[in-house]
């Protein structure tokens, strides 16, 4: 995607009083929300090898008329740079001048897979040997173990880790787990954004859902029996809030069901949004709007009582 002029924006921010206000919201809804939609299954369209529907049809055709002016008078980059995954089924960059760099006559571009690294030289799979100063490893993160090394136990000792094992994590609202009393969670299952928006925007909706849990639980206690009111001497034990299993389980039900209307479980559609089973595990389905919705109040009633 071509990254746009900033100069006029620029201006607009410094002389055009709540332009800012208006700025963010139109972005988000450019390259958020208003996105969605165009990343929905649509049974009907005739094309579903490159795209999803007609208005992302529409997309690919603009984003490949971009890749044609950046790497004007190379064919064969084109034919490798171009994807023939319908758009937005992967991350999608803005470009900072990385296509037309691969034009210049020092830079090889090269898509066989890595075999091995044998000294100074890179052998690929193709046989080909090429020395090199440096290696870079771009190899990515662990993104389904996200409680492996945490060390976080709920009752019983039960470990997290051990609950989202086999690649299956899951939580209500990405943010509470049953069997984890007084667990809130920050950027955990299905809270990531495959379609744009702002990841500090998902934070801020679930530090608030967070914050109000928390002054829930504050409350609960200003009610339970003073320490001298205590049974035997003892005091009241510490409220605790635990998602009931059957409101987390209805959540993720819901969440793997819209996301099977969307891009990222595309027949022949790989990504690391989804685990070895096909379920999308990093990124959420929902419209920004909606998440804040979601998140916006704790409800008592999705809690079992203490």
């Amino acid at each position: 995607m071509p990254r746009r002029g900033r100069a006029a924006d620029r201006w607009l921010f410094d002389h055009l009083p709540y332009y800012a206000a208006w700025f963010r919201f139109a972005m988000f809804w450019r390259y958020g929300d208003g996105l969605l939609a165009t990343l929905r299954k649509d049974p009907d369209w005739p094309h579903p090898d490159r795209s999803m529907n007609r208005r992302n049809d529409r997309h690919r055709a603009e984003m490949a008329a971009f890749l044609e002016r950046e790497l004007d008078g190379r064919p064969d980059l084109l034919e490798r740079c171009l994807p023939t995954y319908p758009p937005y089924g992967k991350r999608i960059l803005i470009d900072n001048g990385w296509f037309r760099t691969l034009r210049r006559p020092n830079v090889e571009l090269v898509t066989e897979p890595i075999e091995r690294v044998d000294g100074d030289t890179v052998v690929t799979t193709d046989g080909a040997r090429r020395p090199v100063d440096v290696v870079v490893l771009a190899t990515g993160f662990q993104v389904m173990q996200m409680a492996a090394r945490l060390g976080i136990r709920g009752r019983r000792g039960v470990d997290l880790a051990d609950v989202w094992a086999d690649d299956q994590a899951a939580a209500h609202l990405g943010i509470t787990v049953p069997g984890f009393p007084n667990l809130f969670l920050m950027g955990g299952p299905n809270t990531g954004l495959g379609h744009g928006g702002s990841g500090m925007f998902v934070a801020e909706c679930q530090a608030r859902y967070v914050v109000d849990a928390v002054l829930h639980l504050a409350r609960r206690r200003e009610r339970a029996p003073a320490a001298g009111d205590a049974i035997a001497g003892r005091t009241a034990p510490p409220p605790v809030l635990e998602v009931r299993r059957e409101v987390h389980d209805e959540y993720v039900a819901r969440v793997d069901a819209e996301h099977e209307q969307l891009i990222w479980t595309h027949p022949g559609m790989t990504n690391w949004y989804r685990n070895r089973h096909g379920r999308i595990v990093a990124i959420m389905p929902w419209r920004l709007v909606d998440y804040w919705s979601m998140t916006r109040r704790v409800d008592p009633s999705d809690f079992l009582d203490s």
